[in-house]
Protein backbone atom coordinates (compact mmCIF):
# COMPACT_ATOMS: atom_id res chain seq x y z
CA UNK A 1 0.00 0.00 0.00
CA UNK A 2 1.62 3.28 -0.86
CA UNK A 3 2.36 5.90 1.72
CA UNK A 4 -0.07 8.51 1.70
CA UNK A 5 1.04 12.15 0.70
CA UNK A 6 2.65 14.24 3.36
CA UNK A 7 -0.37 16.73 2.84
CA UNK A 8 -3.30 13.82 3.68
CA UNK A 9 -1.27 13.22 6.84
CA UNK A 10 -1.48 16.12 7.77
CA UNK A 11 -5.60 16.78 7.12
CA UNK A 12 -6.14 13.44 8.08
CA UNK A 13 -9.11 12.90 10.80
CA UNK A 14 -10.58 10.07 12.92
CA UNK A 15 -14.32 10.86 13.21
CA UNK A 16 -15.83 10.96 16.89
CA UNK A 17 -18.95 11.14 18.55
CA UNK A 18 -21.36 13.49 16.86
CA UNK A 19 -19.93 16.21 14.82
CA UNK A 20 -16.56 15.83 16.85
CA UNK A 21 -13.17 14.89 14.48
CA UNK A 22 -9.95 14.33 16.25
CA UNK A 23 -6.39 14.92 14.37
CA UNK A 24 -2.90 15.92 15.00
CA UNK A 25 -0.80 18.84 13.90
CA UNK A 26 2.37 17.73 11.11
CA UNK A 27 5.76 18.24 11.72
CA UNK A 28 5.78 18.62 7.85
CA UNK A 29 3.48 21.92 7.77
CA UNK A 30 5.01 23.30 10.48
CA UNK A 31 5.36 27.23 10.59
CA UNK A 32 7.22 29.43 12.50
CA UNK A 33 5.69 28.99 15.96
CA UNK A 34 2.38 27.07 15.01
CA UNK A 35 1.27 25.26 12.01
CA UNK A 36 0.60 26.21 8.41
CA UNK A 37 -2.97 27.98 8.59
CA UNK A 38 -3.52 26.87 4.94
CA UNK A 39 -3.50 23.04 6.53
CA UNK A 40 -5.64 24.37 9.56
CA UNK A 41 -8.21 25.55 6.63
CA UNK A 42 -7.87 22.34 4.67
CA UNK A 43 -8.29 20.21 7.80
CA UNK A 44 -11.88 21.82 8.85
CA UNK A 45 -12.53 21.74 5.05
CA UNK A 46 -12.11 17.78 5.19
CA UNK A 47 -14.09 17.10 8.30
CA UNK A 48 -17.15 18.49 6.45
CA UNK A 49 -15.97 17.07 3.22
CA UNK A 50 -16.62 13.76 4.98
CA UNK A 51 -19.49 14.30 7.26
CA UNK A 52 -22.02 12.29 6.54
CA UNK A 53 -24.39 15.02 6.56
CA UNK A 54 -22.65 17.13 3.97
CA UNK A 55 -24.73 18.38 1.27
CA UNK A 56 -22.98 19.39 -2.25
CA UNK A 57 -19.86 21.06 -2.76
CA UNK A 58 -17.59 23.99 -0.74
CA UNK A 59 -19.00 27.07 -1.87
CA UNK A 60 -17.70 29.24 0.89
CA UNK A 61 -15.64 29.05 3.86
CA UNK A 62 -14.46 32.02 7.08
CA UNK A 63 -11.84 30.58 9.26
CA UNK A 64 -10.92 32.47 12.08
CA UNK A 65 -7.27 32.02 13.77
CA UNK A 66 -8.53 33.10 17.61
CA UNK A 67 -5.59 31.84 19.04
CA UNK A 68 -2.53 29.57 18.48
CA UNK A 69 -2.53 26.11 17.93
CA UNK A 70 0.13 24.04 19.63
CA UNK A 71 2.18 21.04 18.72
CA UNK A 72 0.25 17.90 19.63
CA UNK A 73 -3.69 16.31 19.43
CA UNK A 74 -6.33 18.58 18.44
CA UNK A 75 -10.41 18.12 18.50
CA UNK A 76 -12.26 19.72 15.45
CA UNK A 77 -16.25 20.34 15.67
CA UNK A 78 -18.14 21.46 12.31
CA UNK A 79 -21.84 21.45 12.78
CA UNK A 80 -24.45 21.48 10.34
CA UNK A 81 -26.74 24.65 11.85
CA UNK A 82 -29.25 24.70 8.37
CA UNK A 83 -30.21 22.73 5.52
CA UNK A 84 -32.01 23.45 2.84
CA UNK A 85 -32.53 21.30 -0.69
CA UNK A 86 -29.68 23.61 -2.20
CA UNK A 87 -27.28 24.64 0.70
CA UNK A 88 -26.18 23.96 3.97
CA UNK A 89 -24.92 26.46 6.61
CA UNK A 90 -21.90 24.98 9.03
CA UNK A 91 -19.96 26.38 12.29
CA UNK A 92 -17.01 24.74 12.93
CA UNK A 93 -14.29 25.11 15.80
CA UNK A 94 -10.44 23.56 16.93
CA UNK A 95 -10.54 22.70 20.44
CA UNK A 96 -6.74 21.85 22.35
CA UNK A 97 -6.52 20.24 25.51
CA UNK A 98 -8.77 21.29 29.05
CA UNK A 99 -9.47 24.77 27.20
CA UNK A 100 -12.78 25.68 26.93
CA UNK A 101 -11.93 28.73 24.58
CA UNK A 102 -11.41 27.63 20.94
CA UNK A 103 -8.32 28.61 19.06
CA UNK A 104 -10.10 28.54 15.73
CA UNK A 105 -13.78 29.21 14.68
CA UNK A 106 -15.12 29.53 11.76
CA UNK A 107 -18.33 29.11 9.05
CA UNK A 108 -18.59 27.45 5.72
CA UNK A 109 -21.54 27.44 3.13
CA UNK A 110 -22.10 24.02 1.23
CA UNK A 111 -24.33 24.11 -1.86
CA UNK A 112 -26.07 22.12 -5.38
CA UNK A 113 -24.97 23.85 -8.39
CA UNK A 114 -27.24 24.02 -11.19
CA UNK A 115 -26.92 24.56 -14.68
CA UNK A 116 -27.36 28.73 -15.44
CA UNK A 117 -26.17 31.24 -17.59
CA UNK A 118 -22.15 31.50 -16.29
CA UNK A 119 -19.07 34.11 -17.37
CA UNK A 120 -16.22 34.32 -15.89
CA UNK A 121 -14.37 37.79 -15.64
CA UNK A 122 -10.59 37.40 -14.22
CA UNK A 123 -8.91 35.88 -16.81
CA UNK A 124 -5.70 33.99 -16.32
CA UNK A 125 -3.16 36.38 -16.49
CA UNK A 126 -0.70 35.93 -20.24
CA UNK A 127 2.01 34.22 -18.61
CA UNK A 128 4.62 31.38 -18.96
CA UNK A 129 3.91 28.02 -17.55
CA UNK A 130 5.77 26.64 -14.78
CA UNK A 131 7.93 24.70 -17.01
CA UNK A 132 10.82 27.66 -17.47
CA UNK A 133 10.72 29.45 -14.43
CA UNK A 134 12.72 28.26 -11.45
CA UNK A 135 11.52 27.29 -7.97
CA UNK A 136 11.95 30.10 -5.48
CA UNK A 137 14.19 28.90 -2.83
CA UNK A 138 12.87 31.03 0.47
CA UNK A 139 15.70 32.65 2.69
CA UNK A 140 14.52 30.71 5.82
CA UNK A 141 13.72 26.83 6.22
CA UNK A 142 10.29 26.76 6.92
CA UNK A 143 9.34 23.49 7.44
CA UNK A 144 5.78 24.00 4.83
CA UNK A 145 7.43 26.27 2.43
CA UNK A 146 9.85 22.66 1.69
CA UNK A 147 6.17 21.23 0.92
CA UNK A 148 5.25 23.91 -1.99
CA UNK A 149 6.59 24.31 -5.25
CA UNK A 150 6.36 28.14 -6.07
CA UNK A 151 7.23 29.81 -9.27
CA UNK A 152 7.05 33.38 -9.54
CA UNK A 153 6.73 34.66 -12.97
CA UNK A 154 6.86 38.48 -12.36
CA UNK A 155 9.67 39.64 -9.50
CA UNK A 156 11.33 38.63 -6.42
CA UNK A 157 8.61 38.17 -3.82
CA UNK A 158 11.21 39.91 -0.91
CA UNK A 159 12.27 42.33 -3.33
CA UNK A 160 10.61 45.34 -1.86
CA UNK A 161 8.86 48.21 -3.30
CA UNK A 162 5.55 50.26 -4.01
CA UNK A 163 3.73 47.16 -5.23
CA UNK A 164 2.17 44.04 -3.16
CA UNK A 165 1.20 42.17 -6.26
CA UNK A 166 2.98 38.64 -6.81
CA UNK A 167 1.94 36.18 -9.50
CA UNK A 168 3.56 32.24 -8.83
CA UNK A 169 2.70 28.82 -10.55
CA UNK A 170 2.06 27.12 -6.94
CA UNK A 171 2.52 23.01 -6.98
CA UNK A 172 2.45 20.30 -3.75
CA UNK A 173 5.82 18.63 -3.13
CA UNK A 174 5.92 15.94 -3.90
CA UNK A 175 3.19 16.51 -6.75
CA UNK A 176 -0.40 15.57 -5.88
CA UNK A 177 -3.52 16.20 -7.95
CA UNK A 178 -5.77 19.19 -6.74
CA UNK A 179 -8.73 18.89 -4.85
CA UNK A 180 -10.85 21.34 -2.56
CA UNK A 181 -8.56 20.64 0.32
CA UNK A 182 -5.11 21.64 -0.92
CA UNK A 183 -6.61 24.61 -2.52
CA UNK A 184 -7.61 25.58 0.60
CA UNK A 185 -4.39 25.82 0.94
CA UNK A 186 -2.65 27.27 -1.86
CA UNK A 187 -4.94 29.98 -1.10
CA UNK A 188 -2.99 30.97 2.27
CA UNK A 189 0.70 29.80 0.72
CA UNK A 190 1.31 33.06 -0.84
CA UNK A 191 3.85 35.20 0.59
CA UNK A 192 3.03 37.88 3.34
CA UNK A 193 2.23 40.61 1.24
CA UNK A 194 4.20 43.19 4.29
CA UNK A 195 7.21 40.88 3.00
CA UNK A 196 6.84 41.90 -0.35
CA UNK A 197 6.40 45.57 0.38
CA UNK A 198 9.22 45.53 3.08
CA UNK A 199 11.53 43.23 1.24
CA UNK A 200 11.84 41.37 4.60
CA UNK A 201 10.30 38.92 7.05
CA UNK A 202 8.67 40.38 10.00
CA UNK A 203 5.87 38.49 12.74
CA UNK A 204 2.86 38.68 11.65
CA UNK A 205 -0.64 36.54 12.18
CA UNK A 206 -3.19 35.90 10.09
CA UNK A 207 -6.64 37.20 12.04
CA UNK A 208 -8.75 35.69 9.31
CA UNK A 209 -9.00 33.88 6.03
CA UNK A 210 -12.38 33.73 3.77
CA UNK A 211 -12.31 31.25 0.47
CA UNK A 212 -14.80 31.43 -2.11
CA UNK A 213 -14.82 28.19 -4.27
CA UNK A 214 -15.92 28.72 -8.38
CA UNK A 215 -16.18 25.35 -9.27
CA UNK A 216 -17.89 22.13 -7.98
CA UNK A 217 -16.46 19.00 -7.77
CA UNK A 218 -17.49 17.23 -11.00
CA UNK A 219 -15.93 20.21 -12.79
CA UNK A 220 -12.48 20.01 -10.55
CA UNK A 221 -12.23 15.93 -11.54
CA UNK A 222 -12.20 16.82 -15.22
CA UNK A 223 -8.90 19.17 -14.56
CA UNK A 224 -6.81 16.28 -12.91
CA UNK A 225 -4.08 19.64 -12.74
CA UNK A 226 -1.50 19.43 -10.51
CA UNK A 227 -0.74 23.21 -10.17
CA UNK A 228 -2.46 26.03 -10.06
CA UNK A 229 -1.73 29.76 -10.59
CA UNK A 230 -2.37 32.43 -8.53
CA UNK A 231 -2.06 35.75 -8.08
CA UNK A 232 -1.84 38.22 -4.80
CA UNK A 233 -2.12 41.43 -3.65
CA UNK A 234 -2.91 43.87 -0.66
CA UNK A 235 -5.07 47.08 -0.93
CA UNK A 236 -4.47 48.79 2.17
CA UNK A 237 -1.59 48.38 5.43
CA UNK A 238 -2.84 50.70 8.54
CA UNK A 239 -3.30 50.22 11.70
CA UNK A 240 -0.81 47.03 12.52
CA UNK A 241 -3.31 45.27 9.86
CA UNK A 242 -3.54 44.84 6.65
CA UNK A 243 -5.55 42.78 4.00
CA UNK A 244 -4.47 40.24 1.29
CA UNK A 245 -7.09 39.34 -1.91
CA UNK A 246 -5.84 36.55 -4.47
CA UNK A 247 -6.95 34.69 -7.42
CA UNK A 248 -6.32 31.00 -8.16
CA UNK A 249 -6.64 29.64 -11.57
CA UNK A 250 -6.34 26.11 -12.88
CA UNK A 251 -3.28 26.01 -16.20
CA UNK A 252 -6.57 25.96 -18.70
CA UNK A 253 -7.78 29.41 -16.95
CA UNK A 254 -10.41 27.85 -15.13
CA UNK A 255 -11.28 29.87 -12.16
CA UNK A 256 -10.67 27.56 -8.98
CA UNK A 257 -11.05 30.24 -6.02
CA UNK A 258 -10.46 33.54 -4.84
CA UNK A 259 -9.72 34.81 -1.46
CA UNK A 260 -9.49 37.99 1.21
CA UNK A 261 -7.70 37.48 4.25
CA UNK A 262 -6.54 40.36 7.17
CA UNK A 263 -3.03 39.92 8.73
CA UNK A 264 -2.18 41.48 12.01
CA UNK A 265 1.99 42.70 11.49
CA UNK A 266 4.32 44.47 13.63
CA UNK A 267 6.86 46.97 12.33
Amino acid sequence: MPTPHPFDQAISLTRGEDDLFYGHTSEHYWNAISPFGGTTVATLLQAILTHPQRLGDPLALTVNFAGPIKKGPFTARVHPVRTSRSTQHWQMEIHQGEDSEPVITGTAVFAVRRETWSDTESKLPDVAGPEGLVSYVPPHAVPFLQRYDLRYVDCDPLAGGESSVTQCWIGDVPRRMLDFPSIAAYCDVFVPRVFVRKGAPRPIATVTLSINFHVDEAVLAQHEGMEAFGKAKANAFNGGFYDQEAQLWSRDGTLLATTHQLVWFRD
